[in-house]
C-alpha cells in the first residue's frame, strides 16, 4: 500500500507529471514571437577574427511562439508544444512538447489558486514540502538550485524557484522553474519543466523568455463582499481540489472523475461530517442498495453515490498538514475480502490497525499496488465523509 504524501496546494503543479499527457483544443491569440537562443559568451560576442573564435560564435535561433490568455493572465509558449487537458480544475493551462528531443516531454502548467501566500513563501514552503518526498513516486531527489525575487506590478510578490530531481518514469533528471506571482488574494504558479539536456540546450533561454512573457493582470480584490464570495467558492472546493492534487501521488495516473468532483463540492459540508447534523444528513445519503462486490466488478456508476464499507483496519496512517488540516489513510479489508482504502480529511481518535470500522464515503477511483507478499492487490479508493469505530 501506498503511504500518505504530504499535501499542499501550493504543489498542485508539481504532483502532475505531464511527460504523457494527450493534446488537447488550444485557444490562443496566435500572435507570433521568438525565443532568441543567442551565445553571451565573450568568445562570442567578440569579432570572429579566429577559426577558434568562429567556431564558438552561435547563430541566432528563432523559435515561432504562440500568446495565450487565460483568466487573469497571459503568456506565451512555443507554438510546436500542444495544449494538454487534464481534468485537474487548479491547473488552468498546459502545454507540452509531443515530440521530444530527449526522451523527455518538456513541458509547461499554470495553477491559479486562493492563497495570501506571498512568491517567497510559496517557493520556500514547496523547497520544504518536496525535499522531504512530498512529490511521491513522480519527483525524486529534489534538490533547490537557487530562489531570486522578480519584479512585478502594482502590489504584487513575484519570484522565481530553480530545482532539479529524478524522473523515474522516464529516468530523466530534470531541471524545474517556478514562477510564482502574488496578487494578495491569488497565487498564480507557472511551472515548466526541461530535461537538463534539454534545458542545457536552448532550454534556459526559453524559460527565461517564458518567464518574461507572464503577466498578471488581475489585482488583489478589494470588496468585502468578493472577499466573502471568494472564501465560500474555496470552502466549497477545498476538498475536492484536494482530492484532485493528491490522487496523482496516491495512485499512479490517478484522476479524479468529474461525478466525483462534483458531488463532493456539491456536498461539500458532509466531506467531512463532523456534527451530529452532517452525520445525519451523510447517512440519508447512503444508497443502500451499493455493496463493495458492485464497487470492484465496475465503480464507474457509483462514482456520484454516497456508499457504506465495514471491515477491520489493515493500516492507518494520520498527518496534521498543517493547524487547520490533518489527513488520514485508512485501509481496510471487508466481509468480502475487498481492500478499501479511505482518505479523511480529519483527525481518526481512537481508532487503530485490527479495528472493526465503518465508512461513509464517495468511490473516487479503482486501482492496484503490489502488496508486501509479492502480489498485487485491487482496491476502491473513497473519498470519507464519516469514520466510526464499531467494536
Amino acid at each position: 500500500m501506498k503511504g500518505l504524501r504530504k499535501f499542499s496546494v501550493l504543489l498542485l503543479s508539481l504532483t502532475v507529471v505531464l511527460t504523457a499527457c494527450g493534446s488537447g483544443k488550444n485557444e490562443t491569440t496566435n500572435a507570433p514571437a521568438s525565443f532568441n537562443n543567442e551565445s553571451t559568451t565573450e568568445e562570442s560576442a567578440a569579432p570572429a577574427s579566429t577559426s577558434t573564435e568562429t567556431e564558438k560564435e552561435k547563430e541566432k535561433v528563432e523559435v515561432e511562439t504562440t500568446s495565450y490568455k487565460g483568466d487573469g493572465f497571459s503568456l506565451s509558449f512555443p507554438s510546436s508544444w500542444e495544449a494538454a487537458e487534464l481534468n485537474i480544475p487548479l491547473i488552468v493551462a498546459a502545454f507540452v512538447d509531443s515530440n521530444p528531443k530527449h526522451g523527455f516531454g518538456d513541458n509547461l502548467n499554470v495553477t491559479v489558486e486562493d492563497s495570501s501566500a506571498s512568491a517567497k513563501e510559496a517557493a520556500d514552503l514547496t523547497v520544504s514540502q518536496l525535499s522531504s518526498g512530498a512529490g511521491g513516486e513522480a519527483i525524486k531527489d529534489y534538490k533547490k538550485i537557487d530562489y531570486k525575487d522578480h519584479s512585478a506590478s502594482g502590489n504584487q510578490t513575484a519570484g522565481v524557484l530553480k530545482a532539479q530531481y529524478n524522473q523515474p518514469q522516464s529516468g530523466a533528471t530534470v531541471i524545474l522553474t517556478q514562477y510564482f506571482v502574488s496578487t494578495g488574494t491569488k497565487l498564480y504558479t507557472a511551472s515548466i519543466t526541461f530535461s537538463e539536456e534539454s534545458y542545457k540546450n536552448g532550454g534556459e533561454e526559453m524559460v527565461q523568455q517564458i518567464i518574461d512573457s507572464f503577466q498578471v493582470t488581475e489585482t488583489a480584490a478589494t470588496s468585502t463582499s468578493t472577499d466573502s464570495n471568494t472564501e465560500k467558492a474555496t470552502a466549497k472546493t477545498n476538498v475536492a481540489d484536494m482530492m484532485s492534487l493528491m490522487l496523482p501521488s496516491l495512485v499512479e495516473g490517478g484522476v479524479i472523475n468529474e461525478k466525483t468532483y462534483n458531488y463532493i463540492v456539491n456536498n461539500h459540508k458532509l466531506f467531512p461530517a463532523v456534527t451530529a447534523e452532517s452525520k445525519k444528513a451523510a447517512s440519508a445519503e447512503v444508497d443502500k442498495a451499493i455493496t463493495s462486490r458492485h464497487l470492484f466488478k465496475n465503480i464507474n456508476p457509483y462514482l456520484d453515490k454516497m456508499v457504506e464499507v465495514s471491515g477491520y483496519v489493515l493500516e492507518i496512517t494520520e498527518e496534521k498538514i498543517d493547524e487547520n488540516t490533518t489527513i488520514a489513510e485508512v485501509h481496510i479489508l471487508d466481509d468480502n475480502d475487498n481492500s478499501i482504502i479511505g482518505i479523511y480529511l480529519n483527525s481518526t481518535g481512537d481508532i487503530l490497525d485490527d479495528d472493526y470500522v465503518t465508512m461513509r464515503g464517495v468511490p473516487t477511483i479503482q486501482y492496484s499496488f503490489e502488496n508486501i507478499g509479492g502480489g498485487t492487490t485491487n482496491a476502491v479508493l473513497l473519498t470519507v465523509s464519516t469514520l466510526k469505530k464499531v467494536q
